[in-house]
């Protein structure tokens, strides 16, 4: 299995600060992004409260769903004293409509992203109902004091959601009120109903090393448990509110330090300069959390702060840009500091090799496409405790050519970065012209030539409706449209398409030739359904389908 990179932001922030920042009653598309009015479509929809009643004054935003600006508000307006809403000049494409309520939930929504909805629009349409029910969301709230019964000022609170559609922490309706007050007071709104543990405090299994100088309180569970599962379980309904969810914490536990050097593993010599990674060591999942940077002194030393008490790894962080890597080693602070720590530097072996691209021979089409294109490198875990992947998106050269260095004696897989480009897929990774779908071997210090990453551009596009019928799709759940090419390596080709809340999909960027379309149903706590159907694409060409996925009957086909 293949480490994926993460990363972890407070969106939410973010996008309020973003929508400060509008202006006000901005409900014209083509006004900020120059779009031509004889393309112009228009969205108008309600917003009602759940058992009637409509809202005024609720901010509904379209957001940008294209990879290169997801998530980028490009209009907004508010519903007037009807709970209407009407969004103008809006330019063909794929959309999320978002009614932004703190304290409201979207009811009856499917999909990952449950706070708004996905809206294809072709040019010059016009949608109307595209409405929007709203429930009052629940609330969670208490008071966090230490053991002295003293409140306890900016503590973190957290949620988890329990049952069978557990989906990890709720992410924060507002991102301040999920920290205490100056009265040791949280309140958490906008819950959706569900049954939640709350906890406060820092988990020590969880990554966060970054405690402070002056120590850190351990994660407690309401009503006063450090293991998560002996927690009481919060019910909240729809609507309504939990008082006296109170926590309290123990005495604030003390931190440590760790020190050591960066060697050479061939001298023995101390390495200055190097930037060194640390963080926590999983025990259940063997990684490494990370979680800060040090870096090693002109006598190759180096000192990590501000530990608490658990299982660490320091590394040599690369970045991709040097030839050599090093292996974690790990640590455990246990009631005092840590000193004597190595790592060691080994010089790494090699990947080189060039972009190919199929479907164009314009030199110019293919320079730009070339100077746009990112591979992210990934390597197979095999066990034990690796230093964490941590190579920035490989560029290629002007004329196709790339090198990537340092890698470790491993399986090297070479994949598609972030952002895409519009038009282009992967189809496959070569070595001396052999499919290398499972990946590369690279052994210790080797040079391996002959990569090739094949490409394919194209212009054609799959646009299609899906009818679902035979039941109803639960919360959480997707539809998903993907195609692939017969008797391939099973590669998706084009980028994978949501169906949107009207049960449109567009998979773009394709070239000619026969795929087979294929319409996925997941989602957590259901069986997975699909239907299949053949399509054959024409050079810039576009094939129309309509598909019916029937959840009451046998899945037709073994999922890819």
């Amino acid at each position: 299995m293949l480490k994926p990179l993460t990363r972890v932001g407070l969106m939410s922030l973010v996008f309020l600060l973003v929508l400060l920042c509008s202006g006000d009653g901005v409900s014209d598309v083509g006004a900020q992004t120059g779009a031509r009015r004889e393309v112009a479509a228009t969205i108008s929809g309600r917003v009602e409260q759940d058992g009637g009643g409509r809202l005024h004054g609720i901010v509904v935003v379209l957001l940008s769903s294209d990879p290169a600006t997801r998530f980028k508000v490009l209009a907004r307006t508010a519903t007037d004293g009807d709970g209407r809403y009407v969004l103008s000049n809006v330019p063909p494409g794929r959309y999320q409509i978002r009614p932004l309520a703190a304290a409201y939930v979207v009811a009856n929504l499917t999909g990952t992203n449950l706070s708004g909805k996905q809206i294809i629009i072709a040019a010059g349409e016009s949608v109307e109902d595209f409405d929007f029910t709203l429930s009052r969301g629940g609330v969670i709230t208490g008071r966090v004091t230490d053991a002295d019964g003293h409140p306890l000022i900016r503590e973190t609170v957290t949620l988890s959601v329990v049952g069978p559609n557990r989906v990890g922490n709720v992410g924060p309706v507002d991102t301040y009120r999920r920290t205490t007050d100056d009265r040791g007071v949280y309140r958490i709104f906008g819950l959706p109903a569900g049954s939640y543990r709350v906890s406060a405090g820092l988990d020590r299994e969880s990554g966060n090393v970054r405690v402070g100088p002056n120590g850190f309180y351990p994660r407690i569970f309401y009503p006063g448990t450090a293991h998560e599962m002996e927690a009481k379980v919060v019910e909240v309904k729809a609507g309504g509110e939990v008082a006296d969810i109170d926590i309290t914490l123990g005495k604030r536990a003390k931190t440590f330090k760790a020190s050591g050097r960066v060697v050479s593993a061939a001298s023995g010599e101390p390495v200055p300069g190097i930037r060194v990674g640390y963080g926590a060591a999983s025990r259940l999942e063997g990684r490494i959390v990370w979680m800060g940077i040090a870096q090693s002194d002109a006598r190759g030393e180096f000192q990590l702060g501000a530990l608490a008490m658990g299982r660490y790894a320091v590394f040599a962080a690369t970045e991709g840009a040097a030839d050599w890597y090093s292996d974690a080693a790990p640590f455990e602070v246990d009631q005092s500091d840590v000193v004597g720590l190595e790592i060691k530097i080994r010089r790494g072996g090699s990947l080189v090799g060039a972009v190919l691209i199929e479907g164009t021979r314009d030199r110019a089409k293919l320079a730009r496409l070339i100077s746009q294109i990112h591979l992210d490198v990934n390597y197979e875990e095999r066990g034990g405790l690796a230093a964490p992947n941590y190579y920035r998106p490989l560029r290629p050269a002007p004329d196709g050519s790339f090198r990537v260095g340092g890698l470790r004696p491993s399986r090297v897989r070479l994949a598609t970065g972030w952002p895409l480009v519009k038009g282009l897929t992967l189809l496959r990774v070569e070595h001396d012209g052999v499919e290398r779908s499972d990946g590369i071997e690279v052994g210790e210090g080797a040079r391996v030539t002959g990569v090739r990453a094949v490409y394919a551009y194209g212009n054609a596009a799959v646009r299609g409706e899906v009818n679902v019928t035979g039941g109803v799709l639960p919360p959480q759940s997707r539809l998903v449209a993907f195609v692939l090419r017969p008797g391939g390596s099973g590669h998706f080709l084009g980028r994978p398409a949501d169906v949107d809340a009207r049960g449109r999909f567009t998979v773009e960027g394709l070239p000619s030739g026969d795929y087979e379309l294929v319409v996925q149903a997941r989602g957590p706590g259901m069986r997975p359904r699909e239907i299949k159907q053949h399509i054959t694409l024409a050079e810039d060409g576009e094939a129309t389908v309509s598909l019916t996925l029937d959840l009451s009957a046998e899945n037709n086909g073994a999922m890819p």
